[in-house]
């Protein structure tokens, strides 16, 4: 298995955003989270990601097959955001998001801090953060009363 990034086009825009919706629709039917939830963004938010210049935006491919994406942006001088990260549910647990993790990491090697959110209700994704070595940073956002908002950093060792 071959995991890749690729840039997204804003040919890759509606894929994408069918896989964004595929993937976070489990956790919107569960919490009825309309405000926040990436399964409620419009398509124009993933062209927004996607062309804009101060953010990138890259499709997760499992050889050569469209399989999620990621967007990624600077926040400040060597530290990225990730956010939204997902994989197409037929294909989660097959570590595919662990690679396409270290694959950031390798592919910024100025980066010192990888900061990323989840859903603190959401313990699958939280464990595969701490596997990968980040850390909970700062504190709990209350999105309502079924939902919090966890921070996760990582420190980039060189």
């Amino acid at each position: 298995m071959t995991i890749t990034l690729e840039k997204a086009t804003s040919e890759d825009a509606e894929a994408l955003h069918a896989i964004q919706i595929k993937s976070f629709s489990p956790v919107l039917d569960r919490c009825k989270d309309y405000d926040t939830n990436p399964a409620c963004e419009p398509i124009d938010k993933t062209l927004t990601r996607i062309t804009d210049p101060l953010k990138g935006f890259f499709k997760i491919l499992k050889d050569s097959i469209l399989v999620g994406g990621v967007a990624i942006k600077h926040i400040a001088p060597g530290t990225l955001f990730l956010g939204p990260i997902f994989i197409d549910p037929d294909f989660q647990n097959q570590k595919i998001a662990q690679r396409a993790l270290k694959l950031i990491e390798n592919m910024f090697p100025s980066v010192d801090f990888i900061e990323l959110r989840t859903l603190a209700q959401e313990k699958g994704n939280i464990h595969l953060y701490e596997k990968m070595g980040y850390v909970i940073h700062g504190e709990y956002k209350k999105i309502n009363n079924s939902l919090d908002l966890v921070s996760f950093r990582k420190k980039i060792a060189r």
